[in-house]
């Protein structure tokens, strides 16, 4: 591989790279979304007060009323951990293709000296 297919692999790693940073902040905000979205229906369920003779039917039914939100917190885990891992793998692809470029251009340098 040439010099400029070398610098054309790390640019195309540099834009995996910020599409993986950006798409890893939309799960990061997703997530916290869906875990805020759960806390108020929780509130909710508590504020509009819960039918259980005890702690434990009490708990049974706060966990019914709020299945959307736990469903749809565990699914927004879901993709951010899958975004997480493509972000750590997009970092080391482009470190390497980096590292590449560097090594190449020191023996381009080494060779031009001699």
């Amino acid at each position: 591989m040439e010099l400029k297919e070398y610098l054309e692999s790390l640019q195309e790693k540099t834009r995996v790279l910020a599409a993986a940073i950006a798409a890893h902040a939309e799960a990061r905000l997703a997530y916290e979304a869906a875990l805020d979205a759960l806390e108020d229906a929780r509130a909710r369920a508590i504020r509009e007060g819960l039918e259980g003779r005890n702690e434990q039917a009490r708990q049974a039914e706060l966990l019914e009323k709020t299945r959307q939100e736990e469903e749809a917190v565990r699914s927004a885990r879901a993709v951010y951990r899958v975004a997480e891992a493509n972000l750590e793998m997009a970092r080391v692809a482009w470190a390497a293709a980096r590292e590449s470029l560097r090594a190449l251009a020191a023996l381009g340098e080494a060779a031009d000296r001699e």
